[in-house]
């Protein structure tokens, strides 16, 4: 809309200046002096013509504003124990960039999360172990940023420091029990295709039957609901779950080696933590990709008793 010629009286320019002068002390944000100068028309030129005909102007000064950044939405699924460690870094990552938001959606297994970033549902799919050769072959990248333990743990009621790798062993086969005569020990499992079953059979029990009256739980978040909440029972863990969440277990130093002790020679193996990705989503997930293997946050996960990325650590992509 264009400058307006007014013919406008006396008590008209005064309305006019009166609501131009408004308008533009509302727009600007403080005080604009209009001279009032003796003719009328030029006066009415300067703020009604300008800012109350002429709106042009004022879609200038608006339109010169810089635009705020669009915000980068990450759709992020898979593995639980994963999941609750980006979370972790996602929190870190908002309060001191802000330049990413995050959507945490019901976990389904690394393999779920496989699936969910091949299908392009996921941006990443959170992964407790390394990625499968048909997995890589299938289209994704995989970065690992952390290690995380695996834990013997024990209802917060039982005054078990610690036991040796032979006694585990036993108590999880059912080759001995542990408890009171009237309150003999509940074993809580997982289920065998679970990452964290799989690094104690390895490690430690070996292929034979779990002991009559487990019980198999099918997520970890059961599991640590239940452990919480349990007496004379015990299990196994992702470390990190047990220091983040702040559970009310005991975490068993095996053979004399503590649990929290990066360095000790803690006898179950750590499994990667890691996310897949799409090469197609290198530009929106980069940012944090980077910022997962930072000084910054890999200080924060040591603190929370998460193994540090190393020079062995693997990331795979599709056309390696």
């Amino acid at each position: 809309m264009g400058i307006k010629s007014l013919n406008l009286g006396r008590q008209e320019y005064s309305i006019a200046l009166r609501y131009a002068t408004s308008v533009i002390v509302g727009i600007v944000g403080k005080p604009f002096l209009v001279y009032k100068l003796k003719t009328f028309g030029i006066a009415v030129m300067l703020t009604a013509g300008t800012f109350w005909a002429g709106c042009g102007g004022v879609e200038s000064l608006r339109d010169s504003r810089p635009a705020p950044e669009p915000q980068t939405t990450l759709r992020i699924a898979g593995a639980g124990g994963t999941t609750r460690v980006l979370k972790l870094a996602a929190g870190a990552h908002e309060q001191k960039h802000g330049r990413l938001d995050f959507e945490f959606l019901s976990g389904s297994g690394s393999s779920g999360g496989v699936k969910g970033v091949l299908q392009g549902q996921l941006h990443l799919g959170a992964m407790s172990r390394l990625p499968k050769d048909e997995e890589i072959a299938g289209g994704i990248n995989y970065h690992q940023f952390g290690q995380d333990r695996v834990v013997v743990v024990a209802s917060s009621d039982l005054s078990i420091g610690g036991l040796t790798s032979q006694q585990v062993k036993d108590i999880f086969l059912g080759v001995i029990e542990v408890g009171g005569p009237e309150a003999p020990i509940n074993i809580l499992v997982r289920e065998e295709k679970d990452s964290n079953t799989k690094i104690m059979r390895k490690g430690m029990i070996g292929d034979g039957a779990f002991a009559p009256g487990s019980v198999t739980m099918t997520s970890e978040n059961d599991t640590k609901a239940a452990m919480s909440s349990a007496t004379n029972t015990i299990s196994y863990l992702a470390y990190s779950g047990v220091r983040i969440e702040d559970l009310r277990v005991n975490a068993l130093a095996l053979d004399g080696h503590e649990p929290g002790d990066p360095n000790s020679a803690y006898p179950l193996e750590s499994r990667p933590l890691g996310v897949a990705y799409l090469p197609e989503n290198i530009a929106k997930v980069k940012p944090f990709l980077d910022f997962l293997i930072s000084p910054e946050i890999q200080d924060l996960l040591v603190e929370r008793g998460i193994g540090p990325v190393n020079n062995t650590t693997a990331s795979r992509n599709s056309g390696s």
